[in-house]
């Protein structure tokens, strides 16, 4: 007499293997599709992690002119200081930020009146306010309001420090007249 299940067991190997095919053949297309949306989302940031770094070792500010005025004659201009900054470098550089002795400028001299850097006007002519984008080759000249009590001393080197919005910090000393 012959066993009938002898018979069924080879067919259940053959369909076990089959299923563990499909099983690892699905997985493997679901491996290489997941690891290359991370493998491109990966060279993507790496490029722009890579052109940042390059335009920030290519900019290059140069500090003109620093020039001191404790009553410069016009109605709210008590302890002012202009700033003309100069794009040096081969990409247009966003300045961000300017201190004097540490203090950041928050405070801007346009015209005849005082603003906050929050309210300053369109900027027109060779003055305004910051956050200023400066093109390759050009000049830029900040008016900023410093808070009373300053007195401008002949004797003291004060540091002016400027950054730019790509993290470039350029500093330089001067001396009021």
């Amino acid at each position: 007499m012959r066993r009938v299940g002898s018979s069924r067991r080879g067919l259940s190997t053959i369909v076990t293997a089959g299923i563990m095919l499909s099983a690892v053949a699905v997985l493997g297309s679901a491996v290489v599709t997941w690891s290359s949306g991370n493998l491109k989302a990966f060279e993507i940031a790496l490029s722009n992690t890579a052109v940042a770094n390059t335009n920030k070792i290519t900019e290059s500010v140069s500090i003109e002119n620093i020039a001191f005025c404790s009553n410069c004659g016009l109605a709210n201009s008590k302890n002012v200081v202009n700033v003309t900054l100069t794009n040096t470098g081969t990409v247009s550089v966003k300045i961000t930020q300017i201190q004097v002795n540490s203090t950041t400028i928050t405070s801007y001299y346009y015209k005849n009146s005082p603003y906050s850097s929050s309210s300053c006007p369109p900027p027109s002519g060779a003055s305004a306010c910051l956050p200023a984008t400066i093109l390759p080759k050009q000049s830029y000249t900040v008016s900023a309001s410093l808070k009373s009590p300053v007195k401008w001393s002949s004797q003291k080197p004060d540091t002016v420090t400027i950054t730019t919005a790509r993290g470039s910090v350029f500093t330089t000393q001067a001396v009021p007249s």
